[in-house]
């Protein structure tokens, strides 16, 4: 992929880089600093491109939204040693959960995507042997109501659920004081089952 594949000049590059060249006598600091970090990231993003292009993976992902970023994110971490990294922080997202109604048609339509992309990034990171030192961490920005609501969907809540994985993780457990009754008179559920959160 070049700089820019719409640009209105096919030499857009170019032109780019001649307006942040070399400074003039008169030039300012800041415009200096400016062209000069400008000038580096697109040379960063060139060496990028080429690295991510020669890039070969080994999984399978889904071609949708969720399985295209962890397609990339396997890319990116399979380019580290060019990149002059030790160690990655990657952030996704997916949309779709706050399902007011018909939550059982979300979850089938959401979950399988979900697992999708997970299974298929964790088998290439066993095949590059980096699964132990990977970690994958879901969160949410709110939990949801254990009650249904009018919509055959859940409303928004307080405590919620975060999930973590990957090689090195100790799995199997539930960190936090899991309630032990899920009707309205357990102590730490308020109206419509929304959960007091305790971790």
């Amino acid at each position: 992929p070049s700089f820019n594949e719409d640009a209105s000049s096919v030499d857009m590059l170019d032109s780019v880089k001649n307006m942040n060249g070399a400074a003039d006598f008169d030039s300012g600091v800041f415009a200096d600093l400016w062209s000069g970090a400008l000038l580096s990231s697109l040379s960063a993003n060139q060496h990028l491109v080429g690295s991510l292009e020669t890039v070969e993976l080994s999984s399978s992902y889904h071609d949708d939204k969720l399985g295209n970023a962890m397609k990339m994110i396997s890319k990116l971490i399979a380019t580290r040693e060019v990149r002059g990294v030790d160690r990655d922080i990657f952030y996704i997202s997916m949309s779709g959960w706050d399902a007011h109604k018909n939550l059982p048609w979300n979850e089938e339509n959401h979950l399988p995507l979900l697992d999708g992309a997970i299974q298929a990034f964790s088998n290439e990171m066993k095949a590059m042997g980096i699964w132990n030192s990977t970690t994958i961490i879901q969160t949410s920005d709110f939990g949801r109501t254990l009650a249904g609501n009018s919509g055959a969907g859940s409303d928004h809540a307080w405590g919620g659920n975060y999930m973590m994985m990957g090689g090195a993780v100790k799995g199997g457990q539930v960190l936090g004081n899991y309630p032990d009754v899920l009707t309205d008179d357990g102590p730490l559920i308020l109206q419509r089952g929304r959960i007091i959160p305790t971790t």
